[in-house]
């Protein structure tokens, strides 16, 4: 039962679930069972009404208090500063199928998680290049790129700069060299990023 509502219009959009509360129909809160439980992140006035989606506790990982239900939730991104829904769908996925202790949270969206995991890839990739002790031609080009990257997102200091020229010298010594023209074109992007 998806229902956009205005008040959401403004949210990040979620790849799989979308932008709007994903109403079940389902409300637990106040419900005088106590043997309900919400999830802790999910607190009156964060947790949208009629949300609710059914925990199965037997799936969770170890925890003093299980939850008995998730609730799609509103967020504002770390990262960003936007505002985007935790959904109660993605939250039994996390905690029942991903096995995250109920104590992890969502705190940035979807496409911040994504640049993060991008981040994290090319670093990696710049680190197995960099202990690469031999090293072609196109994996010095792919290196300088990733670090070039890397800077420009501000996960390494400008100190490193001085480094890529270095990588790149013996490839600029060949102007008829197959790696020449992109050697060129990564030295002019790393003086336009010491000028900036």
């Amino acid at each position: 039962m998806n229902s956009p509502v205005a008040e959401y219009a403004g949210f990040v959009e979620h790849p799989r679930y979308g932008k709007g509360p994903r109403f079940t129909g389902l409300d637990v809160a106040g419900s005088p069972d106590a043997r309900v439980y919400c999830h802790w992140h999910s607190p009156p006035g964060v947790r949208v009404p009629n949300t609710a989606v059914v925990a199965d506790a037997s799936r969770q990982g170890k925890a003093t208090l299980h939850v008995t239900h998730y609730f799609d939730a509103k967020r504002v991104c770390r990262r960003c500063g936007r505002p985007f829904l935790f959904f109660a769908e993605e939250q039994k996925h996390w905690y029942e199928e991903l096995m995250f202790p109920l104590e992890a949270d969502c705190l940035d969206c979807v496409p911040c998680r994504k640049d993060e995991q991008r981040l994290r890839a090319i670093r990696q990739n710049y680190d197995a290049l960099l202990k690469k002790t031999a090293r072609t031609q196109a994996d010095t080009l792919e290196l300088v790129e990733a670090g070039l990257f890397l800077v420009e997102s501000v996960v390494f200091s400008a100190k490193l700069l001085p480094n890529l020229r270095g990588f790149l010298k013996p490839l600029l010594l060949d102007a008829k060299g197959p790696y020449y023209t992109r050697a060129h074109a990564l030295l002019s992007a790393i003086n336009g990023v010491v000028e900036k």
